[in-house]
Order: C-alpha cells, then sequence, then structure tokens
C-alpha cells in the first residue's frame, strides 16, 4: 500500500513538473523568422503594398541552359530557374581555386555536360556566394562575374565555376552539393526547357566555356497592354526627402522638389523622377558590392520593386546598379527608362535613385498580333552581315519587350501600356533593340 502512494506522488510531482515547463515554454515561445524577410518596417514610408522580396529573386541568372556536348537546351522562366538555385542553397564550399588567363581562361577540368546560369551582367562574387546562395566558406573570393557553369558529372559533388565578364578569371569551388540531388531536380525542370543556340561573336566566344546563349525561336510571345498605374510622388518624396521638402514648379511638365541635402526631378509628361545627393563627396570609393546590397534593402524596405524586378545592369567602376522590369519571364525596355530602377549607394546612404513612375494594373485585351519574330540565327546573320555593326562588340542576345505608351488609349478612360516583343542586343556594353537587320 505504501509503494502504492510513493508511486502516486512521483506521478504527481511528475505531471507539476512538466506542466510548468510546457507553462514556460509557451511564455517563452518565439517563433522561427529566420525565412522571413526583415526589410519590412511597418514605421518607414512606401509606395507601394509593403511586400518584401527575397533577394533571390532580384539578383538571379537571366536564363539557364543545360548544355551536353552540341545538344543545348534553355530557359529564361523565373520558376524552373528557382528550381535550379534552389538546391545550391547554403551549402559548404570544401576548396576554392582561382584560375587566371591572359587571353580567355580554360577549364580543363570541365565535363562536356554541365549547366550554365548566364547572368545579363557583372555581380561580384563575395556578395552574391554570401547573399544570394548563403555558401559557408572560410573566405569569399572577389571577381564580378556574369556566368556560372555547373558541372555534376566529373564527381559526386558539384564543381562550381565562375567565370569573370572578360573570362581572363575563374573561380572554382568545389562543394557539398550532391550531384544526384542537382540533375534530379534538373532533370524535372528541364522538361520545360527549350533548344536553344550558342553563337560565335568574337575570338573569346570561339571557346565553348564563353559562347553566347539564345533560344532558337521566340514562339507563342504576344503583345500585351495592361491599365497603368502610378506611382504617387508625394509619397515617393516622403521616402526620399523626408519631411523637410521644398517644392519648385517648372515649366514644360516639369517639378523639382529639394530638401537641405539632396534634389528630386519629376518629368511629368515621361513619368520619371531623378533623385541626386547633393551631400555626398563624389570622390567616395565605389563599391558595387555595397550598391547592390544596400540598394536592394533600400528599394525593399519602400515597396519599390512595385512590379517583377530583376538586377540587370552593374558599373564596377561607378559603383552604379540597374534593377529592370520583367514581364513574363522578359525584361522590359524603353527610351526614357520607365522600366528601370538606378541607384547608387555613397559612403551611407544613397546618392542616385531614378525611376520610373509607372506600374502595371489589370490586364486588357489587345487587338494588335505582334509582327513575326526572326529566329535567333537570322538576327546573328543580318548583324554578322552589316558592315556598320561592328560584331566583335556583341556580348549577348536576349528576347524583350518594348515599353511603349499607346495614344489611343481604350475608350480615353484609362491609360495604358503596351509590351511588344523584340530582340535586344548587348553591343558595346549598351542594350539596344534589333531592328531590320540592325540597332537603333
Amino acid at each position: 500500500m505504501r509503494n502504492k502512494e510513493v508511486i502516486k506522488s512521483v506521478i504527481l510531482i511528475i505531471f507539476v513538473l512538466f506542466s510548468v515547463f510546457m507553462t514556460y515554454r509557451v511564455w517563452t515561445f518565439t517563433p522561427e523568422l529566420t525565412d522571413l524577410e526583415s526589410d519590412m518596417n511597418a514605421e518607414t514610408p512606401a509606395i507601394g503594398p509593403k511586400i518584401s522580396k527575397p533577394i533571390d529573386s532580384v539578383i538571379m541568372p537571366l536564363r539557364i541552359i543545360n548544355r551536353n556536348g552540341t545538344d543545348l537546351k534553355g530557359t529564361s522562366n523565373v520558376e524552373e530557374i528557382k528550381k535550379i538555385t534552389d538546391v545550391m542553397l547554403d551549402k559548404d564550399v570544401k576548396k576554392v581555386d582561382i584560375l587566371t588567363s591572359e587571353s580567355a581562361v580554360q577549364l580543363d577540368d570541365l565535363s562536356e555536360r554541365y549547366t550554365v546560369l548566364d547572368f545579363p551582367d557583372s555581380v561580384p562574387s563575395e556578395m552574391y556566394l554570401n547573399q544570394v546562395l548563403g555558401l559557408s566558406m572560410s573566405n569569399y573570393p572577389k571577381i564580378n562575374f556574369d556566368r556560372i557553369l555547373v558541372d555534376t558529372k566529373s564527381t559526386d559533388r558539384a564543381i562550381v565555376y565562375l567565370l569573370s565578364e572578360n573570362k581572363q578569371k575563374a573561380i572554382k569551388l568545389q562543394t557539398t552539393i550532391k550531384s544526384h540531388e542537382f540533375d534530379k531536380i534538373n532533370k524535372e525542370a528541364a522538361s520545360k526547357f527549350k533548344p536553344y543556340t550558342s553563337i560565335i561573336t568574337n575570338q573569346n566566344t570561339t571557346n565553348e566555356i564563353n559562347q553566347i546563349y539564345a533560344p532558337e525561336t521566340a514562339d507563342n510571345i504576344n503583345i500585351y497592354r495592361y491599365v497603368s498605374n502610378k506611382i504617387s510622388v508625394s509619397d515617393l518624396n516622403d521616402v526620399i526627402l523626408g519631411d523637410s521638402v521644398i517644392a519648385r514648379n517648372n515649366d514644360n511638365h516639369v517639378s523639382t522638389y529639394n530638401n537641405n541635402t539632396g534634389i528630386a526631378t519629376v518629368n511629368e509628361k515621361k513619368q520619371t523622377y531623378r533623385y541626386t545627393n547633393l551631400s555626398e563627396d563624389e570622390n567616395n570609393i565605389k563599391d558595387l558590392s555595397k550598391s547592390i546590397s544596400n540598394s536592394f534593402k533600400f528599394i525593399n524596405e519602400h515597396a519599390g520593386f512595385t512590379d517583377e524586378f530583376r538586377l540587370f545592369g552593374t558599373d564596377p567602376k561607378q559603383g552604379n546598379v540597374n534593377y529592370k522590369m520583367f514581364l513574363n519571364n522578359y525584361p522590359v525596355f524603353d527610351e526614357d527608362n520607365l522600366s528601370s530602377i538606378e541607384a547608387s549607394w555613397g559612403r551611407d546612404t544613397i546618392t542616385e535613385y531614378n525611376r520610373g513612375l509607372i506600374t502595371t494594373g489589370v490586364a486588357v485585351p489587345s487587338k494588335k498580333e505582334s509582327d513575326e519574330i526572326p529566329t535567333a540565327e537570322e538576327v546573328r546573320f543580318n548583324l554578322a552581315s552589316n558592315a556598320e555593326i561592328d560584331f566583335n562588340k556583341v556580348t549577348n542576345f536576349a528576347i524583350g519587350y518594348d515599353l511603349s505608351l499607346p495614344v489611343d488609349d481604350i475608350d480615353n478612360l484609362q491609360d495604358t501600356i503596351e509590351f511588344t516583343p523584340k530582340w535586344y542586343i548587348k553591343y558595346d556594353g549598351e542594350w539596344k533593340q534589333y531592328e531590320n537587320g540592325g540597332l537603333k
């Protein structure tokens, strides 16, 4: 009988202690927030709904290509790209080798089957490997790259190469990415890939790893029309200039606003906003990694990525960055930079911030049909045959949309914007529209 009472007392004590422990856990519970972006702050002014963008959805490849000998298949579809890049997240790097050459670097250990992650412009390796992919490394190598190669055939752990824009330097990373896992996800995504072609334009691109890639054809790309929304200039001034704003109206639909450190110019006809911080020293050291990281956070904090935007252009010498609007996985271009967000970071704050004031609203039917888009081979042949074009200066091909503001708005009730598919060519460092065998 006495033993039973002892057992009951022990059980009761255990229940009491368990109850105390669970009460403590409830009161001290903190939810896991590591997967959430921390850039949103309720106190920060914003120009749109406060939806934070993950950094790997803004700084990402333009396209992915699987190469197996001469067989090329690729895509610019963001969902398929993300499936593949997600396999590379948060892995370890066991060894780093730096490869250099006075001409084009050679990758002697690269197999005949590999995956290409193609970027539209240079990206700092230390920023991308650390902040975007989250690779664990003892020391992050520093080059500006525009292409990544992933070789999963050579070993059971993927070998990753980062190629510099001039192709004279490469970083070789021996990773813990399991080759069979990468291949499995890649195979699933590749079921939606389309035939791609490689293009040789100069001596560098005769090397297989440096060739230019483009989809063979531009099938099923239509003209799109959207009701346009306009960003409030007042909201944007709250973000950029703060409370002490002085407004000065000028002629020709141009208004200026300033505070004690900077000036903003709004062109109401072109629907553009340009800001310059006058207090920053022009002689500040330009750091591309800092400009990308800080400008991304700055724009994200005030919900500035109002459509789908991706990092598209960089200037390593000046530290300037350009985020471009994308529509249906293709970049958007226009003469007045309505589709771009240009930013530069100084020592402590933003020094330049230029953007369009137009965003896409509801899609509306378009009665216009797109002109037949030539194949990549037709574009290549016409450009190579054009005596006015130095074909050696061609460094990239892409299908994109030309953004325009149609005059014949539907019923004149709402402003609309129109997106027409075109070929775009990166020529001598600038993206130009292909038209009738030439560039405009």
